[in-house]
């Protein structure tokens, strides 16, 4: 990704968080599709952990129909108990969320709003199975939906919610619409668009 690309990127995330402390994670291991994350702490209007890819967009994704762009970054919500000023811990969420992110690209097809998709853990304890794709809801503004990177280049920035195998049942018995609106009631009903590694309360 050019500079100029991850400078409107970071400007973007920085606007619609309310804050400019992003960290820059790298990988460690670099397999030729090169994604960092971006990583913000909690803030007084978004009380909880915002990781957000950046390079994942150097895919141009198939053209498909009902979709928001083909081209994706990727947003990761976190509860604020979580310490990811840890390593250890900040690893495992940057590891999923860079291993989704790149799913449209490593499997050459296109990823939007309301897709789902499950994988094979190497961990026997590693809980969370498949990610659902949803709009970032919780944000004051839809705006944050649309980044234009490029006179031709607009980038769709999609959340990430990270399931397990009851969370998966639930979404293939309801359904995506259905799931979203589990996700983001409408009502008093406590939201679910935390992802975590083990499940909790918090979800």
């Amino acid at each position: 990704m050019k500079i100029k690309e991850m400078d409107k990127i970071i400007k973007h995330f920085d606007t619609y968080f309310k804050q400019t402390d992003s960290m820059v994670l790298h990988p460690i291991v670099d397999n030729g599709f090169h994604v960092d994350v971006l990583l913000y702490k909690p803030n007084d209007k978004y009380p909880f952990w915002k990781l957000v890819t950046m390079g994942a967009s150097d895919y141009r994704m198939p053209l498909a129909s009902n979709t928001v762009s083909q081209h994706n970054e990727y947003i990761m919500f976190v509860h604020a108990d979580e310490d990811l000023e840890k390593q250890e811990i900040a690893s495992w969420y940057f590891n999923k969320l860079v291993m989704i992110a790149s799913f449209a690209h490593d499997n050459h097809c296109h990823i939007t709003y309301g897709h789902s998709f499950e994988w094979q853990n190497d961990h026997p304890d590693d809980e969370m199975v498949a990610a659902f794709i949803e709009f970032p809801q919780i944000i004051e503004t839809v705006e944050i939906l649309r980044c234009k990177i490029g006179m031709l280049k607009t980038v769709a920035c999609l959340q990430v919610v990270l399931l397990n195998k009851n969370d998966l049942a639930k979404l293939m018995e309801i359904g995506p619409q259905a799931f979203s609106e589990y996700l983001y009631p409408d009502n008093d009903e406590q939201p679910h668009f935390l992802s975590e590694r083990h499940r909790s309360d918090n979800f």
